[in-house]
């Protein structure tokens, strides 16, 4: 089968030919249909995503859409021919930038009905990411929610997510971004670049914060005392906890793991019209090297889908 791997540790992604994985008990193989670039893909390819015992060469990727190819010993939950989406194995590696992935029954579900395969390798790590996240902030109807980076490719299902959930949304994003969000639900768009304009957001009962570092911080300052902030990216604001502490916010370092029974839930959003993924662009396997460019430069609205020829 035909994969996108690195042969070292920040070398780029090779388009090579690796032997068809078979599926273990409990696992199902899935013949990819299409897989989703996250900016943790790169960090791993560099050998500093969250698990340090990735071993070379190593194929990049934890989103899958595609069909059940095989099925393991014990395995009566999927059937070949099923169609399913999901977040396999992370943090530990998954591989799906290749034709064909093994997986646990229980990192995927059947996919929504109204959307392609392309849009359903979009939504797994990114929805469940915005899910965990909304959960950690105690998140309900009626709050003032601040999302950071909400034209990303978790940011905008945050703001969808939160609407759905009764949630007024303020979205920190550029201006030629604001008119996709104000339809996607949001409440108010504010420039992040505009110092003043964030400063005077404040109060609000809870903040998504997606960016981190230096902005991330000063987030801090715009929640209500007793409020929540949950964070993608903790590392990145020394002292986080004290900087919380010191304002009466509850902070929450949050890391991604899979669900499927989010998923389903994710599933009956989409089907409902309640939750809508944005492909911002698609690339077949063999341009993946380009697929994460277009993240890593941040050239667009949403999601990167990486579609094989499987």
């Amino acid at each position: 089968m035909t994969a996108a791997r690195h042969e070292d540790w920040g070398s780029p992604l090779r388009i090579t030919t690796v032997p068809r994985p078979e599926p273990a008990a409990g696992e199902v193989r899935i013949a990819v249909k299409a897989t989703s670039v996250n900016p943790i893909d790169m960090h791993t390819g560099q050998n500093a995503g969250y698990e340090q015992s990735m071993q070379l060469p190593y194929i990049p990727g934890w989103d899958v859409a595609g069909v059940v190819d095989a099925v393991g010993y014990g395995v009566t939950r999927y059937a070949v021919g099923e169609p399913l989406f999901g977040l396999a194995w992370f943090p530990y590696p998954a591989g799906t930038y290749a034709e064909f992935m093994t997986v646990p029954t229980h990192h995927v579900a059947r996919m929504p009905s109204s959307v392609s395969f392309t849009e359903a390798a979009c939504l797994p790590m990114a929805a469940l990411t915005a899910v965990q996240m909304l959960d950690a902030a105690r998140v309900e109807r009626g709050h003032r929610v601040l999302v950071s980076g909400s034209s990303g490719g978790v940011g905008h299902l945050v703001v969808q997510l939160a609407v759905a959930r009764g949630a007024a949304v303020v979205a920190l994003a550029r201006p030629h971004d604001h008119a996709l969000l104000y339809e996607l639900g949001a409440d108010a768009c504010v420039d992040y670049a505009d110092a003043e304009a964030v400063a005077a957001i404040r109060p609000v009962d809870a903040a998504i914060d997606l960016v981190g570092g230096r902005f991330g911080r000063t987030l801090f300052d715009l929640i209500t005392p007793g409020g929540s902030i949950a964070l993608a990216t903790a590392w990145s604001i020394p002292k986080y906890e004290a900087h919380a502490s010191e304002r009466g916010v509850h902070a929450i370092s949050c890391l991604v793991e899979p669900d499927p029974q989010a998923l389903l839930a994710v599933a009956e959003h989409v089907d409902a019209g309640r939750l809508r993924v944005v492909v911002g662009a698609e690339f077949a396997l063999a341009r993946a090297a380009e697929a994460q460019a277009w993240v890593t430069d941040r050239r667009g609205f949403g999601k990167a889908a990486v579609v094989t020829a499987s």
